[in-house]
């Protein structure tokens, strides 16, 4: 088994939690810190962040 250390793009913090799937079966986290949702891998380029 293989650990991903996952860490919020806008705040940088790790208090992270697994939130569910997006539609396109990819998995999201929310930041406890900011409450971003935001996905590892995207879909379209247009959602990817910057």
């Amino acid at each position: 088994m293989i650990t991903v250390s996952v860490h919020c793009p806008r705040c940088h913090s790790y208090e992270i939690y697994r939130h569910g799937l997006s539609p396109t079966k990819r998995e999201r986290f929310r930041c406890q810190c900011c409450r971003r949702v935001f996905q590892l891998t995207y879909h379209y380029e247009a959602r990817k962040p910057g």
